[in-house]
This record gives structure tokens, sequence and C-alpha cells, in this order.
């Protein structure tokens, strides 16, 4: 299994892990594996992050969705709105917006609350590098 990403639970000491081999797994610091909460997915995880309440998991996809799945492996909902893999997600730290990256340059902000689409760019990004010296 090639891992493509992990998260810190904010309010325990475990570790989830987003695979190559289509699961999400949540392990204890020490490395002993609790469960795989995710099985049978369509396609490759390519990152997962802990909502900061510890009680949500955002999973970005390589079908182009993120989705959102409770501790327990329920599924909460699939964001839809980016047309290419998504490689990256984090919870904003009230954990009312999600963000979203996608291997098609766009970043999506989802407000979790209204499931609206708040806000999609992609030029400010190249922008921003541009200009910081300490993107490189």
């Amino acid at each position: 299994m090639w891992v493509l990403g992990v998260s810190f639970s904010p309010t325990e000491k475990l570790l989830a892990s987003a695979g190559w081999d289509n699961t999400v797994s949540l392990w204890r610091r020490d490395g002993t594996l609790l469960q795989t909460l995710l099985k049978g997915l369509s396609d490759s995880v390519n990152a997962v992050n802990f909502s900061p309440n510890g009680e949500i998991l955002a999973a970005a996809n390589w079908d182009s969705t993120v989705k959102l799945w409770s501790r327990e492996g329920k599924l909460i909902k699939t964001l839809n709105g980016h047309e290419a893999p998504v490689l990256s997600v984090s919870f904003s730290p009230d954990g009312q917006t999600l963000a979203s990256a996608s291997d098609d340059n766009t970043i999506i902000l989802w407000n979790l609350h209204l499931d609206d689409l708040l806000n999609r760019g992609c030029g400010w990004v190249n922008n921003y590098r541009k200009r910081n010296n300490n993107c490189r």
C-alpha cells in the first residue's frame, strides 16, 4: 500500500492515512492499525484531514470528489466541483469551511453548513507564488 496522505486527530492520539489502495485507515500513534474505515472506494484517496473537533474526516479523491466521513466510517456527504483529481484538503480552524485543491488548478472553499461553493479560484494562487519569496 502506498500512503499518500496522513493527518493527526486533534482530540485523540490517532492518525488517519490515505492510500493508493482506495482506503482510509485509523492508526494509533505507536503504529498499531485500529481499523480500516473506508474500503472499496472507486479510486485512490490522495489526502485526508481531520476536522478541528476530530469528528469528521475529509478525503481528497482521485475521482475528483471530496468525501466527508464520520470517524466510524459513515459517508456524510460528497462534494462535487472539481474537474480533475483532488490532491489536498484542509479545514479552517473553526471547522466551518473546507478548502480543497485539485489537479485542475483550482482551490474550492466549501461552506460545510450550507453546501455552498463559497469561492473558486486559481489565478490568485499563481500570483501569490510569484509575489511571495518564500514560495519557490
